[in-house]
């Protein structure tokens, strides 16, 4: 009973998390078929991160940006002769909505947000907020 208890406890906070996520974001909008892969990596000073997307073109790609996390929405939509009714022989690269959302490990200023899109990777740098020693000398 205490097994079942714990697993009903992690199923309710998954379910407060969503419906967080619902909230703070909007409805899911995206209908997601993939996600892409991110890298996420800190200096002193700023928050890096890295998504790769390629074959998406940068018009197809939405980014909201929070003090605590970051979503990448957009769609891949695949060429022109794929569409013309072409049955798939082996069909591995997906295509459609993506979504990614990215907790970050410090706070960041969503207005320094500096957007970089080349060869398929979406590159994110913002300020982090407070980082940094602050030294005071005692006299």
């Amino acid at each position: 009973m205490d097994r079942f208890r714990r697993l009903s406890a992690i199923v309710s906070v998954s379910r407060d998390i969503d419906e967080l996520f619902e909230r703070f974001f909007g409805a899911d909008e995206s209908n997601a078929v993939w996600e892409p892969l991110v890298d996420l990596f800190v200096s002193e000073h700023k928050v890096h991160l890295m998504a790769e997307v390629p074959g998406v073109a940068g018009s197809e790609i939405h980014v909201r940006v929070g003090t605590r996390t970051v979503q990448i929405l957009g769609i891949k939509r695949p060429p022109a002769k794929v569409r013309r009714g072409i049955s798939f022989y082996e069909s591995q690269i997906p295509y459609g909505g993506f979504e990614k959302r990215v907790s970050l490990p410090f706070p960041v200023n969503p207005d320094s947000i500096e957007v970089d899109f080349k060869d398929g990777v979406l590159s994110l740098e913002l300020d982090r907020v407070g980082s940094g020693a602050r030294i005071i000398r005692i006299e």
